[in-house]
């Protein structure tokens, strides 16, 4: 199984659009209309992806409920992706390929603060009363525990947003650390190379794609609290540094697994 651990703003909407083109079904279970019996009605073919639901709550509530499913039927799962933490694989017997795509903490968040002035999404309410104020947004991502959350979905557990929100610390970010040593990452300029990737070691085939879900931004001229915005990222930016070492370490993903890429294009 495929485990997409969906950073925020890291090209998802994108990449699940080739995700439905390679799987024979994409399922993608809500959390307030019976997921369970949506995924056992119609989780019926083999290479079965799903999307868990946006939410940073939802998500691992419904991935709660796909681990207690029978094993017959988790084994029809090729791939589940969503806003979850590192740890599915601890509760579950076949093996597990972790991967994830990696951007710049800084250019990440700004990115994440875009897509929240949209209407409908989690803070929009919040911005809209505070005139789309970044530093508002800020405020908001430190208040939710959503603060360095490439440190905290790596750190996992995968329900960590259910638990009990506490500061990223030394600790934590070890255990982000060391537990990228099992993910396959791919810095979000070279989402090219991660497809082709795919295309090779799990059979992919249609890996053609258009862009979607660009943030759009209703205030273009902004103040920045800098010392907030280095607190919400300061984890981040360190675990980016390491996850940069170690692709750097293991070499080109495509190079080190496939020699010559020319004939995978």
């Amino acid at each position: 199984m495929i485990f997409f651990l969906h950073i925020p703003k890291t090209a998802g909407t994108t990449f699940y659009d080739v995700v439905k083109k390679n799987h024979a079904q994409l399922l993608k279970p809500k959390i307030n209309e019976s997921p369970l019996n949506y995924l056992n009605t119609n989780l019926v073919n083999n290479n079965t992806a799903i999307r868990l639901p946006g939410g940073y709550d939802s998500a691992p509530q419904t991935l709660r409920i796909i681990e207690k499913l029978s094993f017959g039927v988790l084994k029809k799962i090729a791939f589940i992706g969503g806003h979850v933490g590192y740890g599915f694989h601890e509760n579950y017997s076949e093996e597990i390929q972790y991967i994830s795509f990696v951007r710049h903490p800084r250019e990440r968040l700004i990115s994440d603060y875009k897509e929240h002035c949209k209407k409908g999404r989690y803070f929009y309410e919040d911005l809209r009363e505070n005139n789309f104020e970044f530093n508002a947004y800020l405020k908001q991502v430190k208040k939710n525990g959503l603060d360095n959350i490439l440190t905290r979905q790596l750190a996992g557990p995968f329900d960590f947003f259910l638990q009990e929100k506490k500061p990223v610390d030394d600790a934590l970010y070890e255990q982000a650390k060391l537990n990228c040593n099992s993910v396959l990452f791919f810095e979000l300029e070279h989402f090219d190379e991660a497809l082709l990737y795919l295309k090779k070691q799990f059979g992919w085939r249609k890996i053609n794609y258009q862009i979607k879900n660009q943030s759009s931004i209703i205030n273009t001229d902004f103040e920045i609290d800098e010392d907030l915005l280095n607190e919400m990222i300061k984890y981040d930016l360190e675990l980016y540094s390491a996850i940069k070492t170690i692709r750097f370490k293991r070499k080109s993903f495509v190079d080190r697994f496939f020699g010559d890429k020319s004939d995978l294009i």
